[in-house]
């Protein structure tokens, strides 16, 4: 499913979130291509919820893996934009409970 594009444009100017083009070559095939990598004045955004100075195995890349940006990575990287910002807000029992909520397995009755 596609993500609203206006929606993900607007979260990326309210978060500050600037993209850093890379260029990326595989020696194998000889391809090359750029990783559009997520930061914001903070650092580099990670998978796991955490900053980084540099890029790092689990920096969010808008390209997938360098070579494709194509509308259907987009919904999956703009649930993971979504997702950090989240476990960065996490700072009272409130949030914290909404989040075991929202990641919580329900089992069918």
């Amino acid at each position: 499913m596609e993500p609203n594009y206006r929606e993900f444009a607007n979260f990326i100017k309210e978060k500050g979130i600037v993209i850093v083009e890379r260029k990326t070559h595989d020696p194998a095939s000889g391809w090359t291509g750029k990783n559009m990598y997520v930061r914001d004045d903070n650092g580099f955004l990670n998978k796991n919820g955490a900053y980084s100075e540099s890029t790092t195995t689990g920096t969010i890349d808008l390209s997938g893996n360098g070579y494709c940006f194509n509308s259907r990575d987009i919904a999956g990287k703009y649930e993971e934009i979504k997702k950090f910002y989240a476990l960065n807000n996490l700072t009272t029992f409130e949030d914290f409970s909404v989040f075991i909520q929202d990641v919580t397995a329900k089992e069918a009755e």
